[in-house]
């Protein structure tokens, strides 16, 4: 699809409005060859790769004025082998055709928390789940990746072949390759996982910060199993909320457990009675996994403007919860929120220097998340969001960024406040790998 295509607009709409580009041309290959063929083109011509899988990329990686954007959405083949416990698939795979598959035979592997975005992006940007804790990042499951190079290759990268373009690849992957194939390990789950989802009432900054303070003590005690995130939202206008608090203020509490359900409802319980206050709404039941992770789906709607910034804290300290309440009470808009997502576990098993993913030791990530569909409102969001970012890095003491969740900024700057430690082998690999600069063309690396 050209620009004098009637159809050019569509095929060049992403799901970030913010990120909204205007590229050359967008391909459609639906073979490796053909991936390679759309490599030789971005070489011969000059104009650089945008890879996009499932389009959901939040930095704008999956377009760019200019450039060829290879889609590759349509390479969708999926193969589990349960005796081996191992997926392998296709890079225009999601993350809810990816579950149904391997639940299917009680197995997982760690893939973000909506069913509708592409696993491969979400796996090469270190992608954060429900089972991060117990098993780890999305890219940590990753086995093997097959990727065409700048130079028209299809590469393995993998412990084995390749290791410095397989530990660069996981966490900065676009910017070395298109991925033609990903591998995964597999691990167990159960036919039913138990879950919580429970809304406090607050009053302003103070009450947050009271309930996180006791959120804060609870998860620092929990298995590794246990994944508790909470998050402020505007109660909806729906009959399951108190009509006389539709709008308000809430801390939301949503818990997983990846591991057996008896063991999973004792282990959230806690969290399901922090605060004096009685909760606004209370849900906690059993369902099948690839459920719980279609919980949070569908509500972020397409062309709407995304902006998320994630700050890595080394430890969740009192300034830190207090800062984060505050943030939490001062949203500029109704869909715009603070999400406190807990890693350490098996996230902080692995040494920051096997993979391109930074921040390891980190006890929280504070994600500020605004969203909006207004772009004369884009000062608004932005400036709340980079303020908070800024803000906690004052406070806390980081060391990187979640490169999924990283803000729209390029440059040197913007790449060493993502990659910290990590940023010069990974400029060494990306010229040895990609020297003219073929692949995300409006990437850090």
């Amino acid at each position: 699809m050209t620009p004098a295509d009637a159809r050019y607009d569509e095929a060049r709409r992403v799901w970030n409005g913010l990120t909204a580009a205007s590229p050359a041309a967008v391909a459609y290959p639906t073979t490796a060859a053909g991936v390679a063929r759309v490599v030789g083109t971005a070489r011969e011509t000059g104009l650089g790769i945008a890879t996009r899988s499932g389009g959901h990329s939040a930095t704008g990686t999956s377009t760019g004025d200019g450039v060829l954007v290879c889609g590759v959405g349509a390479m969708r083949g999926i193969a589990v082998d349960p005796d081996a416990r191992t997926a392998t698939v296709e890079p225009g795979v999601t993350v809810g055709e990816l579950d149904a598959a391997t639940t299917a035979h009680g197995l997982a592997t760690p893939q973000g928390v909506a069913p509708e975005v592409g696993v491969t992006g979400l796996t090469l940007g270190g992608g954060t789940g429900y089972l991060s804790r117990a098993h780890g990042l999305a890219c940590d499951r990753l086995a093997r990746v097959d990727l065409v190079t700048a130079a028209g290759e299809r590469v393995t990268a993998s412990p084995a072949a390749n290791p410095e373009l397989f530990r660069a690849v996981r966490g900065a992957g676009g910017e070395f390759g298109v991925a033609v194939e990903l591998a995964f390990d597999l691990v167990p789950v159960p036919d039913e996982v138990a879950m919580c989802d429970v809304w406090f009432p607050v009053d302003g900054a103070a009450d947050i910060a009271a309930l996180l303070h006791e959120y804060r003590a609870l998860v620092r005690e929990a298995p590794r199993e246990t994944n508790v995130s909470p998050y402020v939202a505007r109660v909806p206008d729906e009959p399951a909320f108190p009509d006389d608090r539709v709008g308000d203020l809430a801390l939301c509490v949503l818990g997983v457990h990846g591991g057996a359900p008896d063991a999973g409802e004792r282990a959230l319980a806690p969290f399901r009675e922090v605060g004096d206050a009685a909760p606004l709404f209370e849900r906690a039941d059993r369902r099948p996994y690839p459920e719980v992770q279609a919980y949070l789906g569908g509500g972020s709607p397409a062309g709407d403007r995304y902006y998320w910034r994630s700050v890595a804290v080394e430890a969740f300290t009192d300034d830190l919860v207090e800062l984060t309440a505050e943030r939490m009470a001062a949203l500029p808009g109704d869909r715009d929120t603070v999400v406190v997502w807990p890693l350490g576990g098996a996230v902080a098993d692995i040494d920051p220097a096997d993979t391109a993913v930074p921040e390891r030791d980190a006890e929280v990530v504070l994600n500020f998340e605004a969203c909006w569909s207004d772009p004369d409102d884009d000062d608004a969001h932005l400036a709340w969001a980079r303020e908070s970012a800024a803000r906690a890095r004052d406070v806390g003491t980081v060391t990187g960024e979640l490169p999924n969740f990283s803000g729209t900024e390029r440059g040197d700057d913007a790449a060493r406040g993502v990659y910290a430690a990590n940023y010069d082998w990974l400029r060494e690999t990306k010229r040895r790998w990609d020297p003219d600069g073929v692949f995300s063309p409006s990437g850090r690396l």
